[in-house]
């Protein structure tokens, strides 16, 4: 059996799914919804997962917690998670990217040594919806940021010390960088959906 970290798994949930055009995290993929898809995924590496904002989903072996206040966003969900979390080693992410890959959530957080945040770099770019985040380090900076309204997740990762996880290195466990594929809309969740088809047996 894989192992499971000492690690929160912080599923945002709360999004309106305005490109989507419905609740995007009970859209159906081969009869699972993107949630359950995202779940799984996250509970066969952490020890503990929290679903932050939304209808309220009840899913085996996972904690459903409200967003405080209005919600802020990427960064006001992650702030909430961070908080109900059990552990300080925390691992975030949409619940729109069923093709996570569970490699890529250990990886990622077995990065989180001496650090504030781990996150990968895909096509140059920060991936702070699949990345892992110290409580203790982070916390404070990003509520920092949410108090001055000063933007989203990368905003607030300039203010700790975070390792980048070159792209290579990402896909020595998701060739396919499939885990970086999420379904902002129905044409993106239609390639999923093909793709999801064209892996069956």
């Amino acid at each position: 059996m894989s192992e499971r970290l000492q690690a929160t798994a912080i599923v945002l949930a709360g999004g309106r799914s305005t490109r989507f055009g419905s609740d995007k995290a009970a859209a159906q993929l081969a009869g699972r919804s993107m949630l359950e898809w995202v779940v799984s995924t996250v509970a066969a590496a952490c020890e503990d997962v929290v679903i932050v904002g939304g209808p309220e989903r009840t899913l085996p072996g996972t904690r459903y917690i409200v967003e405080e206040g209005t919600p802020r966003g990427p960064l006001g969900g992650i702030v909430t998670g961070m908080r109900a979390a059990r552990f300080d080693a925390c691992f975030a992410t949409g619940c729109d990217v069923p093709l996570l890959v569970s490699a890529l959530v250990r990886m990622v957080l077995r990065a989180l040594d001496g650090v504030a945040a781990a996150v990968p770099v895909v096509g140059g770019v920060p991936q702070p919806l699949t990345a892992a985040f110290s409580r203790g380090l982070c916390l404070p900076a990003f509520d920092a940021a949410l108090a001055a309204s000063a933007g989203g997740p990368i905003h607030a990762l300039r203010s700790v010390t975070a390792f980048e996880i070159d792209e290579a290195t990402v896909r020595s466990v998701d060739p396919g960088l499939r885990s970086f594929l999420n379904a902002n809309t129905p044409e993106a969740f239609a390639t999923l959906e093909a793709l999801v088809r064209d892996a069956a047996p």
